[in-house]
């Protein structure tokens, strides 16, 4: 036999017997609160308790039969050692409560503690791609900036070549009227009878930026179209718009087989004409 073999009976039987089976002390601490609770306030007879103490064979720490004052006395040691037993167990379940009210803080302190850093990341980041687009903003405007400069520059040097080609065209001499020539134009109701009128070939056609020698505004809705009436023969371009715009009409129904030009003057002559679909 190991001392790890040996169990625990032989020690409980041990102290039992020390204590006494009939001991009255342990009567009173297994049944003080529930003989309290059946009395429900009424005084103890003593001595009649005492009597049935005796019949039923409890006794003190001596083995003997309890008096009145020795049952008394030992009534009143056991309500405190069950007071004080009652204050441990609610002692310990006050500071279990507290440990896990601390738990329960401490779990709420680290998650208010990862939110904040996560709305902080969150800030940090929008602050981050607001940054990141005002720089792309300021570069695209940086561009844009560079490419109307460059754009002006082109317009300057239209408007250059284009007053250098007037000034050549004024010095041509014009053609005879009998070389004049007319454009081979389908007769459409709405069609003014500017658009059948003859042109000198010699001229070159009218440009996008042009004066109207007519009204001295430039033209704006493009230049000359080839196989179209010139410019030339109307006062106003809005009058040309609309014959144009017919005749486009007339030979594409659709936009899709047009130029690049003929769309912008169509989308123009739309702009003017009403009912011009």
């Amino acid at each position: 036999m190991t001392a790890a073999s040996i169990g625990i009976e032989g020690a409980l039987g041990a102290l039992e017997r020390a204590s006494g089976a009939t001991s009255l002390r342990v009567w009173m601490e297994a049944h003080r609160d529930e003989l309290l609770t059946a009395l429900d306030g009424r005084r103890l007879n003593w001595k009649a308790l005492c009597a049935w103490f005796a019949e039923v064979g409890l006794t003190n720490a001596k083995g003997e039969a309890p008096s009145v004052g020795c049952a008394k006395l030992l009534w009143n040691r056991v309500g405190k050692t069950l007071e004080a037993r009652r204050q441990r167990h609610a002692d310990a379940a006050a500071a279990a409560e507290r440990l896990a009210e601390e738990k329960k803080a401490a779990r709420e302190a680290a998650k208010a503690s990862r939110d904040a850093e996560a709305v902080e990341a969150g800030t940090l980041s929008q602050r981050m791609q607001e940054a990141d687009r005002a720089q792309s903003f300021a570069k695209a405007q940086r561009i844009e900036v560079q490419d109307a400069h460059a754009r002006a520059a082109v317009q300057r040097q239209e408007r250059t070549q284009q007053q250098a080609a007037r000034t050549q065209q004024s010095d041509v001499e014009p053609s005879d009227p009998s070389e004049f020539i007319t454009l081979d134009l389908p007769v459409l109701k709405g069609v003014s009878n500017r658009a059948y009128l003859p042109v000198d070939p010699k001229l070159a056609p009218v440009r996008d930026g042009d004066i109207n020698r007519y009204t001295g505004s430039a033209w704006r809705y493009g230049g000359d179209l080839p196989g179209y009436p010139s410019k030339r023969n109307y006062e106003y371009e809005k009058e040309w718009l609309r014959d144009v715009g017919l005749l486009l009409r007339h030979r594409h129904p659709t936009n899709l087989t047009m130029t690049p030009e003929e769309k912008f003057v169509m989308r123009g002559a739309k702009s003017c004409i009403p009912n011009l679909y």
